[in-house]
């Protein structure tokens, strides 16, 4: 539900891979981004009209029904160790302690599908005998000239790519293979129409490589015919995260605990790579590689064990700890020819030492936060749970428990991307900047898996302009196959 689109040098870096790829740079980028927006602040200033749209149909808008005092007195906190106040995570700057804003009307979650979906399912198209040309989408009757404009298969499952065995050595792709209702089902494009994949970071780079897509070892181990080697699922990236809570004893559990307390606040700041606590100069570096969630609520399972209301009555105060800019990258490969058969995953988390010292930097700042009055004082923050205990603050904690902390807490933030990396094919590239899948025609992928680098943030806003910029990509393909065909005609 986070509206988090990351930062600008995200995509600039996106855009650096060749002048094709000045269409991924920043400035392109927000026009999708607030072309999908319908943002619902009230009186936005100038600044905030600049990155945001009003027009779009994804309701986007602040979380600011109820924030718990403890939660204020955390953003005072901040501010007094000299951490920027941000009214707006998607603006001009990144860094800072501010509210978040979340996908949602009225109150409510609201998703692509309300936005984008919903409408099309009911959309059905008539044309004349002198319809386009090579429009041919699902009849509703033999009888009429009604089309659906979208069909949607629940619980279907895509196996592989199906090609035009006529002309082999193209690879063209002309349908898709997929189980529904208990029977492989084949699914054909129309004419001068496309496969586009977009089955997520895990099963595209699946689907891809069970299509004889892929690395040649991995294929060749599970006797897939090879059609084109190509990097998929080699650049397998993620945010890790970790978390730390301390212990509350309030004596009214009302004063910090509400239904509606959540995600409200965020920190990004710039970690420290030696470890250490962040510096002032660092809080106000504009390329944080932290994003620190502060919450009541309890993240960790092993954390709720250690809460007890029948001995002893209190909350918790719970930062959220995301790696927004790793350098570890991960891969995931085939484990069998077996469409159901999910692939191995190979995370890497931390592989990279400077990944393990942001995070401990991060969890020193959390502790640095817990021992400011009003935390300390009002409040009563002592302990904080490590090793599965409760711990004082005041302990002196070595690297090498810290260091054990975060392997033992390690966890997905959750923002897999990467496994069919949009970049130059002589770059470990495996789709163009159009998101056409080298050495093949007809076959494209939208989804997180193209990303090259991964966002400085929660990557559905991402993936959404990616979906965005690929309907353009698409249409103005198709245009161009009907205006070559009209030509010589």
């Amino acid at each position: 539900m986070l509206s988090r689109r990351g930062q600008k040098a995200d995509y600039d870096l996106w855009a650096s891979q060749g002048p094709e790829y000045k269409i991924w740079d920043y400035d392109h980028c927000l026009e999708a981004f607030k072309a999908i927006e319908n943002n619902a602040r009230e009186n936005p200033d100038e600044e905030f009209k600049k990155y945001h749209g009003f027009n779009g149909l994804l309701h986007v808008q602040d979380n600011s029904y109820y924030i718990c005092d403890i939660i204020k007195d955390v953003v005072k906190v901040a501010k007094n160790l000299g951490i920027p106040y941000n009214n707006d995570f998607n603006g001009v700057k990144q860094n800072g302690i501010g509210i978040y804003q979340h996908t949602m009307k009225d109150g409510k979650r609201f998703s692509l599908a309300d936005g984008y979906l919903n409408d099309a399912l009911k959309k059905v198209e008539i044309y004349p005998s002198s319809k386009p040309l090579g429009l041919e989408p699902h009849k509703l009757n033999d009888n009429n000239a009604k089309f659906v404009a979208v069909n949607v298969k629940s619980f279907a499952h895509a196996l592989n790519i199906i090609w035009d065995e006529e002309k082999k050595d193209e690879n063209i792709a002309i349908g898709i293979k997929y189980f529904y209702d208990g029977e492989v089902h084949d699914a054909f494009i129309a004419p001068k129409g496309e496969v586009i994949i977009c089955g997520g970071v895990i099963n595209s780079a699946q689907i891809l490589m069970l299509s004889g897509i892929g690395p040649i070892n991995n294929l060749k181990e599970h006797n897939i015919k090879i059609r084109k080697e190509l990097p998929i699922g080699r650049n397998l990236l993620n945010h890790p995260a970790c978390c730390m809570a301390a212990k509350v004893p309030v004596p009214n559990v009302s004063q910090i605990h509400h239904w509606s307390s959540g995600f409200d606040y965020g920190i990004f700041h710039k970690a420290n790579v030696e470890g250490k606590i962040p510096s002032k100069e660092e809080f106000l570096d504009e390329r944080p590689d932290i994003q620190m969630f502060v919450s009541t609520t309890v993240l960790d399972s092993s954390i709720a064990a250690h809460i007890d209301p029948t001995k002893e009555k209190f909350e918790v105060l719970t930062t959220f700890q995301i790696l927004n800019i790793p350098s570890s990258v991960g891969y995931l490969e085939l484990c069998s020819s077996n469409p159901f058969i999910q692939p191995k995953i190979f995370s890497n988390f931390y592989e990279k030492p400077d990944d393990l010292y942001k995070m401990m930097s991060s969890l020193k700042l959390s502790c640095e936060i817990f021992k400011q009055p009003p935390l300390s004082t009002v409040w009563g923050i002592k302990e904080i749970i490590l090793d599965d205990e409760w711990c004082n603050l005041d302990k002196e904690i070595s690297d090498e428990d810290w260091e054990q902390y975060i392997h033992k807490k390690l966890f997905s933030g959750h923002h897999p991307c990467g496994t069919v990396k949009m970049a130059p094919e002589s770059q470990g590239g495996c789709v163009n900047h159009r998101l056409q899948v080298y050495g093949t025609k007809n076959l494209r992928v939208v989804d997180a898996s193209i990303f090259p680098v991964i966002p400085s943030g929660n990557i559905n806003a991402p993936t959404a302009m990616v979906a965005w910029k690929a309907s353009r990509l698409i249409e103005e393909d198709y245009i161009n196959k009907v205006n070559v065909i009209n030509f010589f005609v």
